[in-house]
């Protein structure tokens, strides 16, 4: 979070490492690289006093951030706190591992415009491993508007490419030699610990001797507070850096009186000491006093805010005093982490309990935990956090228990990582020795991972395996899996992925029945799940072109979602895919740009590999359905080559209908009918480009081949496929001369497509069938809509004459703009945070060179874009 460090009173200013920082803010970046102790903190402390009329934000960045979508949290919350539009930008955040990401990289680059002349400090920035945590700051450095400053300050070279910034000369880097004390500083920091003046060969002496290592000499100024010769204790000080830190260390612990000594070893387990947790864990009454007394006394405690009510202890003296306290009291180190972690969990912050335990080794308590309590973890989104403390236990410990085997291959899915956790699941499902009731739940996060599966056939398999078990459990235990594994929510998750399964096999009656199932399960009462079936269920009727109930769906999921802060969490990714949907069909593609760009974030997030195909599947959609034929072919082409996993039959049934649509209605009939293949029983969008291809070509015949002899789909379920029959019906009547059958047919295909607004499968026919349209003599809305449509696409975009012009995503927030909807109604109305809107506000005015709303409004209607 953000806050401003105070400078310890005996530091010693630094006027010339100052004035380069000060020169340094003409850069993006700089970049402080040393040592623990020498002194990269203070100086950033001692530089933002110097500057107030800056804004600061400054973030300890801690082994726990590490996993991306805390890091992401408490980085946006720390921004928050000099522009609260930036609390929003945490709604955005990619919750399964995906890091800041490129999408809210784009999106905090331009918040941060608004951003007052400011500067960010990442400080202890080593904790940081995490490969894409570390990509998307590279990223953001390139980012930042001319008047925000990135600080980064660690103790070891990160593993980012600096090369291209340091040839242009723009980065500033300070290192251990720059920090390096000389002899005057020394003397003056020197004289301001021990209270006394030293010679300058003492001084002198001790700079070399510590190469002006800035702890090295506070080390060394508190032993000489106790000793009385201090010429003679200057002669005998030698050694390396960490053998000096080591000997000085025990001088410190040596010269306090038994009760302090003692009080420092206890304290040294705490990871941030606060006066309510010291008690807790001492039984000190008087601990806020403790605390400024400690600090007052340089002994080695940083204050973490303003208020001097959070501490923590220089790392170095503090791992000095951790060994000290596991060498003279073996036990008593794991009994104070406990405490620890009790005080945390008496205030429902499981991840600092779970961390203490882990410390104290408490293996048991922390897998007790894990499963007791950690779906509160997992219902923010930091699904690698909870994996990572699974991880740090033992093999032995967890190895024998089936029950933790099944939440983590339940966290490795959620991750993505569909195969090891496959073969976890299948391992607890097969062990002879397990229990029906820890099959029974193997069996149903197996039937979780369907959207990761290149066959959905196997996953209805998984699914009516786990019913059938769930259905013989009766009163046998099930394992306690982070509060999710009750048979309640175990059987409404199967027929979610059921449902999932049956729709990408495109059994659509099937897959409707399952999941209205599941939404009717008692478990899916849990917010997660319902809005993850209502989603599926959404998307599912989008597929189907019933656009209003799907919508209706959708917009329920997405209201669960909002009030308990998960607009964001990947179970939306399907809510998100079904707007987007229901926008193509009805022949609005601009309306399907922001939640196309919501659902694409949120299935790649955690690699929802069949998600991600649909979404790819939508994008190819919208951009033939504005003409972008070459855009759409490499769109397609681009998911082929990097998505390992093939699309399931649903899917590439309609890729391969757009890529026969896409030849067919570029002038290549034949070779659309050659592409589409010649199945006797084709799926329901490639069988209508097989007819259609046929009919160009004036082979009725082999279109009356394609659609066989079946009735036509119920036009109350399956309303799309019901208008593609009437669709080809009305063609093939006229292709054989019969002119008022085929009217007949296509009035109803307007009817049957008219309540759900299906105005794109007319488009997508082609000019033959909207030729048709026109010259019938019908006051069909949805004929209007088909025409409208059609002169959209014939006619010049709008505003091409501008220099940057805008994105769908932009074009559909400008055209609600003269409805006068505030900022909190359009993102309300378009399924997205408030800052989003505001992102895009922020391009529209600066695209259009306006200033604000009216004058938007004024300078869209002149160039014709509202």
């Amino acid at each position: 979070m953000a806050r401003m460090i105070a400078a310890p009173a005996h530091v010693v200013d630094r006027p010339a490492l100052r004035r380069q920082l000060d020169e340094a803010l003409a850069h993006s970046l700089t970049l402080l690289v040393a040592p623990a102790g020498a002194g990269k903190s203070v100086l950033l402390a001692q530089w933002a006093a110097a500057h107030p009329e800056l804004s600061w934000v400054w973030l300890d960045v801690e082994p726990a951030d590490d996993d991306p979508a805390r890091f992401s949290q408490r980085f946006l919350q720390g921004l928050a706190a000099i522009d609260p539009g930036c609390r929003e930008l945490a709604g955005l955040v990619s919750m399964n591992g995906g890091g800041l990401g490129a999408p809210l990289l784009e999106a905090l680059g331009a918040q941060m415009v608004d951003l007052p002349e400011s500067v960010i400090v990442l400080d202890d920035l080593h904790h940081l491993s995490n490969v894409t945590l570390l990509s998307d700051l590279a990223s953001m450095v390139g980012l930042l508007p001319p008047h925000v400053h990135l600080v980064l300050s660690t103790r070891v070279d990160l593993p980012i490419a600096w090369s291209r910034r340091r040839l242009r000369y723009d980065m500033t880097e300070i290192r251990q030699a720059d920090l390096a004390l000389g002899d005057a500083e020394s003397a003056l920091l020197l004289e301001r610990i021990t209270g006394r003046t030293l010679g300058s060969d003492s001084v002198s002496a001790l700079v070399q001797r510590t190469e002006g290592w800035a702890a090295g000499l506070q080390l060394a100024a508190m032993t000489l507070r106790h000793q009385l010769d201090a010429e003679e204790f200057v002669t005998q000080f030698s050694g390396n850096d960490r053998l000096v830190a080591d000997y000085l260390s025990e001088e410190v612990l040596q010269a306090q009186s038994q009760e302090r000594r003692q009080l420092l070893l206890h304290l040294s387990v705490l990871d941030e000491l606060s006066a309510e947790l010291v008690t807790h864990l001492t039984g000190e009454p008087g601990a806020q006093l403790i605390l400024e007394e400690l600090e007052r006394e340089s002994m080695f405690l940083v204050p973490l805010d303003n208020r001097r009510e959070r501490f923590r202890f220089h790392h170095l003296f503090r791992d000095l005093l951790r060994y000290r306290l596991r060498a003279e009291h073996p036990h008593r180190e794991a009994r104070l982490l406990r405490r620890a972690a009790e005080w945390h969990l008496g205030r429902d912050d499981v991840g600092s309990a779970v961390e203490y335990l882990l410390a104290a080794e408490d293996w048991g308590a922390v897998l007790d935990l894990i499963l007791a309590r950690g779906s509160e973890v997992f219902e923010r989104g930091e699904m690698a956090t909870v994996a990572r403390w699974i991880n740090e236990v033992p093999e032995a410990y967890r190895g024998g228990r089936n029950e933790i085997t099944l939440l983590y291959a339940f966290l490795l899915g959620t991750e993505g990582q569909t195969v090891a956790a496959e073969d976890d699941l299948r391992r607890v499902a097969t062990d002879p020795r397990a229990t029906v009731g820890e099959r029974a739940c193997a069996q149903t996060f197996r039937s979780a991972l369907v959207q990761s599966r290149a066959d959905p056939h196997s996953s209805v398999e998984i699914a009516a395996e786990a019913l059938d078990l769930l259905g013989r459990v009766g009163d046998a235990p099930i394992p306690v899996v982070m509060r999710l594994s009750d048979p309640s929510s175990l059987e409404a998750m199967a027929l979610g992925s059921g449902g999932r399964a049956h729709f990408l096999a495109g059994h659509m009656g099937e897959a409707r029945e399952w999941l209205e199932r599941g939404l009717a399960a008692p478990g899916s009462a849990y917010s997660v799940w319902r809005i993850s079936v209502l989603g599926s269920l959404a998307l599912l009727e989008a597929w189907c072109g019933r656009t209003e109930r799907a919508d209706s769906l959708a917009l329920e999921a997405l209201a669960i979602a909002r009030p308990v802060g998960m607009l964001s969490h990947t179970s939306t990714a399907d809510a998100y895919l079904s707007i987007a949907l229901t926008a193509l069909e009805r022949g609005e593609p601009r309306r399907a740009a922001l939640p196309l760009h919501e659902a694409t974030v949120r299935a790649a997030a955690n690699r929802r590999t069949q998600l991600t195909w649909i979404a790819q599947f939508a994008l190819a959609l919208r951009q033939a359905s504005e003409g972008l034929v070459d855009d759409a072919t490499a769109t397609v082409q681009a998911a082929q080559a990097n998505l390992a996993t093939p699309p399931a039959p649903v899917v590439a049934d309609r890729l391969t209908a757009l890529r026969c649509r896409l030849l067919r209605l570029g002038g290549e009939p034949e070779l659309a009918s050659s592409t589409s293949g010649t199945a006797s029983s084709p799926m329901p969008f490639l069988a209508f480009e097989q007819a259609a291809a046929a009919l160009t070509l004036a082979r009725p015949d082999l279109a009356r081949k394609v659609m066989g002899d079946a009735p036509p789909p119920d036009a109350t379920l399956e309303p799309l496929a019901a208008v593609q029959h009437r669709i080809l019906q009305s063609w093939l009547c006229d292709v054989e001369g019969s002119v008022d059958e085929s009217r007949a047919h296509l009035v109803d295909a307007l009817e049957v497509g008219g309540p759900h607004s299906l105005a794109d499968v007319f488009l997508r026919a082609g000019p033959v069938v909207v030729q048709r349209i026109s010259a019938l003599d019908t006051d069909a809305p949805l004929r209007a809509d088909i025409l409208q449509r059609a002169r959209e696409l014939n006619t010049p975009m709008p505003g091409a004459e501008l220099v940057d012009p805008l994105t769908d995503r932009e074009l559909e927030i400008l055209s609600y703009l003269p409805s006068r909807y505030t900022n909190s109604e359009l993102a309300e109305r378009c399924y997205v945070s408030v800052n989003t809107i505001k992102t895009h506000m922020a391009h529209i005015y600066r695209k259009l060179d306006v200033p604000n709303r009216n004058a938007a409004i004024v300078k869209a209607r002149e160039i014709g874009l509202v």
